[in-house]
């Protein structure tokens, strides 16, 4: 299955129908349902196609925005369509052309529709914006800007995926509604409340699962039997036990990696990709964040983390900290390992200081999973290089 490509700004996340085929970079169709494409998965509110052409794309198939439409979208919440070519929309919640879309207003026809109700969508979308082309006029499209509130599950359970580990999983929304499972990131990171708070509760049933050895899952921080594919088929085993015939896979950070890789696998259960933050877990980003990069965009936190270890180690960081997080012999030494990664990472997992996550770096018993799984899969390339056997 073609890989889907997707932006993030601030909080937002953008689903993106049309996909960017990694390997042909040809455009490729995904199976989605137009009825829960119109409705909103906060903060989403358009649906949009990165690229007209394949030379739009990058090599990794990930999507390349204009300075424009990023420096729009962080100052006031909207994106550029010039950058962004909407071509169908995803929620009501939506406003539909701005003030710099009312030109043109008869070539759209079709395209959108005006006011606060649903937009025009599909091939018929499509072909209009190829034959309009960039001649059209720059629109604005306002995002939704909040979660939706917050909700409880109403039925949780846990799943043994093997001899060794056990999955926390819990259901929340609408139990008749369109299937969706979360994806977290880490890897090692865990659900929380809020992540149930990105989707309509009357529209999505809504599930979430935490991975091997994270959050409440069983054994705690184990990296036994604890790799990509294992996850892969921790998904799909949770998928038939939920009596799930096809759902949508979302996924930050981490979580966009194992929700691609999902869908590479099984391609015939997912019904869509929505994919935020998104990390590939490829070297020159791991080197970016924990070796030479991002110490220049948060110095004083990266002299934190990088003082931790010893000045003939500092130049593998990833390593060195990895030795630690192994080494039960020395427990007090892999706790404060632990929690030294982990209060680098919460950080600056935001552009603002933001006060739940730093809270998360405190807690030495999320620090030490966090830490120790994280590491493990990143001296382990993912375990992306070896044949999978889910």
């Amino acid at each position: 299955m073609a890989a889907i490509a997707t932006a993030s700004l601030s909080t937002s996340a953008v689903v993106v129908r049309l996909s960017v085929a990694f390997r042909s970079r040809s455009r490729q169709t995904v199976a989605t349902s137009s009825s829960f494409a119109r409705h909103s998965i906060s903060p989403i509110s358009r649906t949009y196609h990165p690229a007209t052409k394949p030379s739009d794309c990058l090599p990794t198939g990930e999507l390349q925005l204009q300075r424009s439409s990023f420096c729009t979208g962080l100052a006031s919440g909207t994106y550029h369509s010039r950058s962004l070519k909407p071509i169908a929309a995803a929620a009501g919640h939506a406003s539909a052309f701005g003030s710099q879309g009312r030109e043109g207003k008869e070539a759209k026809e079709g395209f959108w529709k005006g006011g606060q109700g649903e937009a025009g969508g599909g091939g018929e979308a499509e072909e209009a914006w190829e034959e309009m082309g960039d001649s059209v006029p720059a629109a604005r499209v306002r995002l939704r800007q909040e979660l939706y509130a917050p909700i409880e599950p109403h039925r949780s359970g846990t799943l043994a995926v093997s001899g060794v580990h056990t999955v926390y999983w819990e259901e929340s929304g609408n139990p008749k509604g369109q299937p969706v499972i979360f994806l977290h990131g880490g890897p090692g990171g865990g659900t929380a409340p809020a992540n149930r708070r990105f989707f309509d509760p009357a529209f999505f049933r809504i599930v979430l699962m935490d991975q091997r050895g994270a959050g409440r899952s069983t054994p705690h921080a184990c990296l036994e039997e604890n790799t990509t594919w294992d996850l892969v088929g921790d998904i799909e085993t949770l998928r038939k036990h939920l009596g799930v015939d096809k759902w949508l896979v979302f996924g930050g950070s981490w979580g966009s990696t194992l929700s691609l890789v999902y869908a590479a696998t099984h391609p015939d259960r997912v019904a869509g990709l929505i994919l935020r933050g998104i990390f590939l877990l490829r070297r020159k980003e791991v080197e970016w964040f924990y070796q030479k990069g991002a110490d220049s965009i948060f110095p004083d936190a990266f002299d934190k983390y990088r003082e931790f270890i010893p000045k003939d180690e500092q130049h593998d960081l990833v390593a060195a900290y990895h030795k630690r997080l192994m080494n039960d012999s020395e427990p007090d030494q892999q706790v404060a390992a632990a929690r030294h990664w982990t209060e680098w990472e919460m950080a600056t997992s935001y552009l603002l200081p933001n006060e739940d996550s730093l809270k998360r770096g405190e807690d030495d018993k999320f620090a030490l999973a966090f830490a120790r799984i994280e590491s493990h899969y990143f001296v382990n390339k993912g375990f992306l290089l070896r044949t999978p056997s889910c």
